[in-house]
């Protein structure tokens, strides 16, 4: 007999569909890890359980998030070649290598739990930037924007994944897990907010590489 589907995986896979409609497609992980995200800030906000925030997320609720959450993903440019879209963001050198560490590390979390398609992808975005990167003989490189915010969602799912208890990359025990995961959302917030930077400011850095 089956085992009979969780909520989570019932919504997501709902969620899914609904984003499709829309013209956007998402993994079954970023489904999850997007829902899990928002069920746990709705309880948190209305001081409430997590059964009682299921019971409140009513399909017209997921309809509403899932079109909130196209217009947001649509700043990804999903499905454009990023090799060939305009680089409008200027990153410092430094900060191109705490991205591509950051990448490497997340993709340490792909590998360890055995998911490809999170492999498949983060390589890609690794591939993508380091591309863009060798194209620059500059100190600031210029950067397509929707690659940043890529970039700055997977590692977001990546450090929610580590959070929910997936297995830890060779070499780190778990009373390390929290801290490991705090580093790759402070990583997705920083690159993010570099993407968002306005033009004509100075980007900078959101840490301080290999701190003494």
């Amino acid at each position: 007999m089956s085992p009979r589907p969780t909520w989570l995986h019932t919504r997501s896979t709902e969620l899914r569909a609904a984003l499709l409609d829309l013209g956007l497609t998402i993994t079954d992980t970023e489904a999850r890890t997007i829902l899990d995200d928002k069920l746990t800030e709705y309880a948190t906000m209305m001081r409430v359980t997590r059964q009682t925030a299921q019971r409140d997320f009513t399909d017209e609720r997921l309809l509403t998030f899932a079109q909130s959450l196209a217009v947001s993903l649509s700043d990804e440019a999903p499905g454009a070649d990023l090799i060939e879209f305009e680089r409008a963001i200027s990153m410092p050198v430094a900060a191109v290598g705490l991205t591509t560490a950051a990448l490497a590390e997340a993709l340490k979390v792909a590998h360890i739990n055995l998911d490809d398609k999170e492999a498949v992808a983060g390589l890609s975005l690794l591939s993508t930037l380091g591309m863009i990167t060798a194209d620059s003989n500059v100190f600031l490189v210029p950067t397509p924007r929707p690659l940043l915010l890529r970039i700055a969602r997977y590692l977001d799912g990546a450090a929610a994944s580590i959070t929910d208890g997936a297995n830890l990359p060779d070499g780190l025990d778990d009373t390390h897990r929290l801290q490991f995961a705090d580093i790759l959302a402070q990583d997705a917030d920083g690159i993010r907010a570099l993407a968002n930077t306005d033009d004509g400011d100075t980007p900078t850095l959101w840490r301080t590489p290999n701190p003494r």
